[in-house]
């Protein structure tokens, strides 16, 4: 997935249990166990709130920072 402000978008329209989904599937796939860890609404909410204040500047340094965790697992 392209990081953007669409991606921001598409992201802020999952309901909670579909973003929490996501987040606990992403931070798998990045190798990070969060079985140990409860993700509560409020976590969600505050993720939430971080990807509606996310400027153009910070989108474009976390795809930057993205594509360097890409570039080093291949």
């Amino acid at each position: 997935m392209k990081l953007d402000r669409n991606a921001i978008r598409r992201l802020l329209a999952l309901n909670d249990a579909q973003l929490k989904a996501l987040i606990t599937r992403l931070a798998g796939e990045s190798g990070i166990d969060l079985a140990g860890i409860s993700i509560r609404p409020d976590d969600i909410a505050s993720v939430r709130r971080a990807l509606e204040m996310a400027t153009d500047e910070d989108i474009t340094l976390a795809a930057q920072q993205i594509e360097q965790m890409r570039r080093g697992r291949s």
